[in-house]
């Protein structure tokens, strides 16, 4: 079983190969990370950490069912010092004999009260039993603007050089994408988002997601995407300085990919 595995994901890389971590709570709003502000945007537009107001980290874990064992294991942090952001996150995607990594470092800063740049500097490595390691850099670019009170819009670029690991071993590329959303926050309870991604190689994807906010203790989250066709849902829970996120994504293809992440802001 070992063996198919490893095969699905060295022949066809675009199918099988992991998406970026973004957390339980982006993930259930159906990976909305364009224009949501948010620790885990450090895994989609960076600029999003703008609005980390503490010293804050999570460690997340998602566990892909349709494999018993493959497993993605994830880390984030940030650290607001006055307008400026720093951030690091750290995934691993995969299981024994096949294993994606990646090393990101952020710095993020706001200029007036609507808008926040960033840069993300990324180190990837890639291990397949018996072909060795390989490795790769690669930067991702984001901008995020408040237009008001409830709208926010936001925008990134990843890996805009198309950067590729340094050897052809595996049919395996950094990804390229463009991303673009708006978020729309009518109370302090409810978030909708929706943004529109385009991945060199693969389909326009579209998606859409909500956040609420039942009481200051807990969130329920629900999102689609359309390319491929998944759904999403989650909760959140804040206590104090703790935060428990939960969130679930379904795949016609794939099956279901529970994830979990714990934080505390400082």
């Amino acid at each position: 079983m070992k063996i198919w595995y490893l095969l699905l994901i060295v022949f066809f890389p675009y199918y099988a190969l992991a998406q970026n971590s973004l957390g339980p709570r982006l993930s259930a709003i159906g990976n909305n990370g364009a224009a949501v502000p948010d620790l885990w945007a450090l895994q989609a537009n960076p600029s999003g950490i703008t609005g980390i107001e503490r010293p804050t980290f999570s460690l997340n874990y998602i566990k892909h069912l349709f494999s018993n064992e493959l497993s993605t294991q994830a880390f984030a942090a940030v650290v607001p010092l006055s307008r400026n952001y720093l951030g690091a996150s750290f995934q691993r995607y995969g299981f024994s004999e096949y294993s994606e990594s990646k090393i990101g470092f952020a710095y993020a800063k706001k200029f007036g009260n609507k808008l926040s740049a960033a840069i993300n500097a990324n180190y990837h490595q890639l291990k397949i039993s018996d072909y060795g390691a390989s490795t790769g850099f690669s930067i991702d670019v984001g901008l995020m603007y408040r237009l008001n009170d409830q709208f926010t819009c936001g925008a990134f670029v990843g890996n805009p050089s198309k950067q590729k690991f340094d050897h052809t071993a595996a049919l395996v590329q950094i990804a390229t994408s463009f991303n673009a959303g708006l978020s729309y926050q009518p109370s302090n309870k409810l978030l909708l988002a929706t943004s529109v991604r385009k991945t060199l190689h693969q389909a326009f994807d579209v998606s859409l997601g909500v956040d609420y906010k039942i009481v200051n203790l807990l969130s329920i989250r629900g999102g689609l995407s359309a390319v491929p066709f998944k759904q999403y849902a989650g909760f959140g829970l804040n206590y104090k300085k703790f935060i428990l996120d939960m969130a679930t994504s379904f795949d016609a293809n794939l099956g279901y990919a529970p994830q979990i992440a714990i934080g505390y802001a400082f």
